[in-house]
């Protein structure tokens, strides 16, 4: 057989699989993944393109995130047998199925790389859409990365733009993720406004499935800044609204993320038993669609209630979960926050050493990655140890370039908090 004559066998192969099964739902298994080799082997790169895109597509849907890796990690391969000119429209795709793969995993740091590259395909091509999206991607992960100053600019960009071209959902979107940066900023106000602004966009009679999730993701978020000024009860309210429109659209891990964020509230509202409740709910959701960074959020969570009811050795087996579930996953960001609470739990049963031990650990992952507010949380607790074991030095040293991080974050409270500490040492402070 030539080679002409194997190019023109491939060719009709993959046609013929497309023929035959491209609109048939009892299709084989796996003829997509067929067809793309059959594409590849004939040269039509566009087209293996095209199928390899779609296969991911169908992946994700099916939450396997492994194999959709895979596939968009293949399209980015195959981009470079076709034409610069023709590259860009596939290239926006891949990254975009590429950051939102990897987000799910909390693989923050790869995700931002293939942020930056859509963001630079995108001003290549001069489409200011496609610009929006990836300065909101860059600033999503940004963000998961303790990177607030350039987080807060990318989706400054990203909604200024949006707000230009009359990309009211795009708009939408970016100013609720600002609203999550500026509430890490503590800038609770803020925050509100640009999740206010949000609402009155969706809030209406008649809602797409679409603007449904938008509605619930905005009221999660005006939930979440009422949490953290301490008004439980219209936290609540909002928390209830949202999980509502996310059974109504049958969405589990709509449902997992707020029936978390209702188990701190209840935790705050001195109802450990029913927040207790609410959290296994959330971890038996995240199992069921292989959450596994959400399944780490909810040990999290299960291990702050063991806490609050003095089951310490039960918070320690739960944070260690987190932190096992993380480290799986290659989050830093989480990595962090869990053995900043595995610290908590050694602390609670004088277990002075494995404390100092993960608060270390802590703050050199925070350090690695210029995670300012993990910093402050790890030198915050790592003075509070030194003190309880009548270091006064050394806590006073801990406490002091924590107070400096929590001033420049403007996290007005933690501050606070941070002075009257350092007051009990150094009085005239």
């Amino acid at each position: 057989m030539t080679d002409d004559d194997a190019t023109t066998f491939h060719r009709r192969v993959a046609e013929e699989l497309g023929a035959r099964y491209g609109s048939d739902e009892r299709a084989p298994k796996g003829w997509r993944e067929v067809q793309t080799w059959h594409w590849e082997q004939a040269g039509a790169y566009t087209s293996a393109i095209e199928a390899a895109l779609a296969i991911t597509e169908t992946r994700i849907t099916r939450l396997d995130f492994g194999s959709a890796r895979r596939w968009t990690e293949r399209v980015l391969t195959l981009l470079e047998h076709i034409d610069v000119a023709e590259r860009t429209p596939y290239e926006l795709r891949a990254c975009a199925l590429a950051l939102a793969v990897l987000e799910f995993g909390g693989q923050y740091r790869e995700g931002l790389e293939y942020a930056r590259r859509m963001l630079r395909a995108a001003q290549r091509s001069g489409n200011a859409e496609a610009e929006a999206r990836a300065l909101l991607g860059v600033g999503r992960m940004q963000r998961e990365l303790g990177q607030l100053v350039q987080a807060e600019a990318a989706l400054l960009s990203a909604r200024d733009l949006a707000a230009r071209d009359e990309l009211s959902d795009l708009e939408v979107e970016a100013r609720l993720h600002l609203a999550k940066v500026h509430q890490l900023q503590g800038r609770h106000l803020e925050a509100l406004q640009e999740l206010q602004l949000a609402r009155e966009e969706h809030e209406g009679e008649e809602q797409a499935d679409d603007d449904k999730l938008r509605l619930a993701r905005v009221l999660t978020g005006i939930g979440d800044v009422y949490r953290v000024l301490g008004a439980y009860q219209e936290a609540f309210t909002f928390y209830t609204r949202a999980l509502t429109l996310e059974q109504g659209r049958g969405s589990l891990i709509g449902q997992a993320i707020l029936k978390d964020k209702l188990a701190l509230v209840l935790l705050n509202q001195n109802k450990p038993s029913d927040a207790l409740v609410s959290a296994e709910e959330s971890l038996h959701l995240r199992q069921r669609i292989n959450d596994i960074v959400g399944q780490a959020r909810s040990y999290t969570v299960i291990g702050s209630i063991m806490s609050r009811l003095g089951r310490h050795e039960h918070a320690m087996e739960a944070y260690k979960r987190a932190y096992e579930l993380q480290e799986l996953t290659q989050n830093p960001r989480g990595q962090c926050i869990a053995l900043i609470h595995l610290g908590d739990a050694a602390y609670a049963l004088r277990q002075y050493q494995a404390a100092a031990a993960s608060y270390e650990r802590a703050l050199i992952l925070a350090r690695r990655d210029r995670d300012q507010i993990g910093i402050a949380r790890a030198l915050e607790r790592l003075g509070d140890l030194h003190s309880a074991q009548d270091q006064q030095a050394q806590a006073l040293i801990c406490w002091k370039e924590a107070l400096q991080i929590r001033d420049a974050l403007r996290h007005v409270d933690e501050a606070a908090a941070l002075r009257r500490r350092i007051r009990t040492i150094q009085p005239t402070e």
